[in-house]
Formats: structure tokens, sequence, C-alpha cells
């Protein structure tokens, strides 16, 4: 079985850059499955020409629900504990969050002027390779600019649109926290389906540095929801932090780095060569533009006496003047 999603980014600690491929990665993780997981960011390295991608006995895929029925027909599942109320549950959860949380989600990623152009179609750009980067992030902007159109009478009025949607969005993570508390996950102390649902619109949400952060303030503002997210990762995606860390520590000690010291080794020779380095191309300017006149002569040697210098010569021949010299 073999598993391929969009890859992930150190920068902010993340497993994957798109939604479907977290929770399709999320489960796998939560169930245990031995499915091996293929990161890119060239969907036609799948077997579908697209990511994600799900392959095993059966064919591939991409639809969440027809992976986690698959698995469950192979004994892999994070869903042994739940009773038949619960279940249910996860599809009502399931349908809450594509009705709330993810038109936001879209909009602020592919919609969103500002995250969209700066962070998203910067990132994806320079990620997908040639040639295909020039397809890709304008398809899915535009994808998810008719979504979010067709919802609203008035698609020209884009502050009214930003508005509700946050509204709709916050009101749907306030929810999430209530029902959390002080759980673990929402139906205990081990993830489900619908963690895996709810971790991957919320590790979006929090992690990436979008430049509207609305949303990602609320999940801040709710602490059980931050706490929820941190401890997913540190459990199932431990390698995706430590890339994080390594990625931060760089780029603190570059910074550190670039600082003027004064403890500097033999800073007074490098000083001393600097300015030898300098006067050098000083004077190899002057030469070239005739401010300085050099006489190689042709080997003969004079005496002091026996040199006379022409001033007349030398002031009709233009090469020195008032203006040579080097005083100045």
């Amino acid at each position: 079985m073999e598993l391929y999603v969009w890859e992930g980014d150190a920068k902010w600690g993340m497993p994957s850059m798109d939604l479907q491929s977290l929770q399709l990665l999320t489960y796998v993780k939560f169930s245990g499955a031995p499915v091996t997981i293929v990161k890119t960011s060239n969907p036609f390295r799948s077997p579908l020409g697209q990511l994600p991608c799900f392959k095993c006995s059966e064919g591939s895929f991409s639809d969440f629900t027809k992976v986690t029925t698959f698995l469950r027909k192979q004994n892999y599942s994070c869903d042994y504990e739940l009773s038949s109320k619960q279940c249910s549950e996860v599809i009502a959860y399931e349908q809450l969050l594509k009705e709330k949380l993810y038109p936001a989600l879209m909009y602020l990623w592919w919609v969103e002027p500002k995250s969209y152009y700066d962070v998203i179609h910067k990132w994806f750009f320079s990620n997908i390779p040639f040639p295909y980067k020039f397809f890709y992030p304008g398809q899915f902007h535009k994808k998810h600019k008719d979504l979010i159109e067709s919802m609203f009478d008035d698609e020209d009025d884009s502050q009214t649109i930003e508005t509700e949607l946050h509204r709709q969005a916050q009101e749907c993570l306030t929810m999430l926290s209530n029902r959390l508390g002080e759980k673990d996950y929402f139906f205990g102390k081990n993830p489900s389906t619908v963690d895996a649902l709810i971790f991957s619109y919320l590790v979006l949400l929090l992690k990436v540095d979008i430049k509207v952060q609305v949303l990602q303030n609320h999940i801040r503002a709710c602490p059980n929801l931050s706490r929820y997210v941190s401890k997913t990762l540190q459990r199932f995606f431990p390698t995706a932090l430590r890339a994080e860390a390594l990625v931060k520590k760089t780029s603190n000690d570059s910074r550190a780095g670039s600082e003027p010291s004064d403890d500097v080794p033999n800073k007074g020779r490098n000083l001393l060569l600097s300015g030898m380095v300098a006067f050098s191309a000083m004077f190899g300017y002057a030469i070239a533009a005739g401010l300085v006149q050099v006489d190689m002569g042709d080997g003969i040697v004079y005496d002091d006496d026996e040199y006379e210098y022409e001033y007349d010569d030398y002031e009709e021949g233009g090469g020195g003047g008032d203006g040579g010299g080097g005083d100045e």
C-alpha cells in the first residue's frame, strides 16, 4: 500500500501543505496501517496523476471514505473503540467542517490576495517542478475562487464575504473548543477519524504564516485547541517538528553570524590588506583613465642630470594639466 501526498514544509513544521493529503496521512498514522508514504510536489508521480492518491490491491483512489473503508477491511482502523452513536457523530462533524471551516480555509489560502500571492502561490510555485508550476497554482486559485463566489449573491463584495466566512469559522472553532474540553482527543484518550479530519484543518490554520490571521489568533485564544495540535504533532509527526526546530536554529545561527564583532582574528592584518587592495584598484583606475601616466621606457637607465622633463610637451599632450596630478 502506498499513499502519495503533497509534501510539507519544514519552516512551519508541516507534514503536508494540502488538506486532503493531511487528512489521509493523519488517518494512516492513527490507524497504524503499514502504508508507504510518498511525499512529492509533482502530481504526475502518483498513479492517478493527482494528489493525494492511495494505491492498493483494489486499485488507486483519492477519496477519504474509500481509503478508510479499504483499510478497515484490512483490519486497520482508529474507530474500533467508538460506539454506534460516536460513529454517527463522525459524519456530523465531517459535514460541519465542510460547511463552516472549509470555505474559510480555502478563501484564506487561495482567494484572499495577500495570503495567496505572498505565501501560498509562492510556496507552490517554488516547489512544483517545471512546467507544472505554471498550471497548478492558477488552477487551484480559480477553482476555489469560483467556489466562494457561488456561495454569495454579491460576489464582488469581498469585505462582506470575508467577514461572513470568518464569523462562521469562528463559531465552528469555538464549538470545537467547547466539545474538546480537557480531553486529549474528541472521543477520549485515543484519536479517531474525527480527529484526523479536525486536526488537519487546525494545523493548516495555525501553523502556516498567512497574512490574514483572524482564525489563527482565534485558535491561539483557545488553549485546548493549540495544545491539541501540538500534542498530535509531537506524537505522530515528530520528524516535522524536528525539521522545524532545525530550520529555526539554522536561521538564528545565520543571523548571529552576520552581526559585526570586535573579536575578529587578525583584524589589523585584514584592514591592511583591504587598504592595499583598495589603493591598487584606485591606482589602476587612474592609469586606465589617463589621470596618471607611467612611462615604461625602453630599458635605458638615465642619470638624474641627463633626464629632462619637457613641461611644454606634457601640457600640449593633454595628459595632465590642471586636472591631472593627483592633488585631489
